[in-house]
């Protein structure tokens, strides 16, 4: 069994429940193609925290919602990127829409760049 561990920002931030973060993981879908370097990129909701920042438990995007994950150490991930400078709501939505075509299954951003600019719509207006 995974020992269950927090995951911080890569960014240094201190993650705050009900924030956004980017998933960055190894490439996990090789009929697609892609290289040795090849990522995987995915908007999560962070829904627990630990006391010094880091994330504990996150949701994934999927139709209707999906059960809250916990972090563990057995799942390989690249970095997770601090977004909270993303309205939840409409980050949220812009990611549920990014789907396999003809599915409603979510599919993920294949680099950060991708995500960024599929989010910039949901960017917070800086006062």
């Amino acid at each position: 069994m995974s020992r269950v561990e927090a995951l911080p920002l890569a960014n240094g931030a201190r993650a705050r429940r009900g924030n956004v973060a980017l998933f960055v993981s190894p490439h996990r879908e090789p009929l697609t193609g892609g290289g040795p370097d090849a990522v995987t990129v995915d908007l999560i909701v962070i829904r627990s925290i630990t006391h010094d920042g880091k994330v504990r438990a996150y949701e994934e995007m999927w139709p209707g919602g999906r059960p809250v994950r916990l972090a563990t150490t057995a799942w390989k991930i690249t970095s997770l990127v601090d977004a909270s400078v993303l309205d939840t709501d409409r980050a949220v939505a812009i990611a549920r829409a990014h789907t396999y075509p003809g599915h409603n299954q979510v599919r993920p951003w294949a680099s950060l760049a991708e995500a960024r600019a599929a989010l910039r719509p949901a960017r917070t207006p800086t006062p």
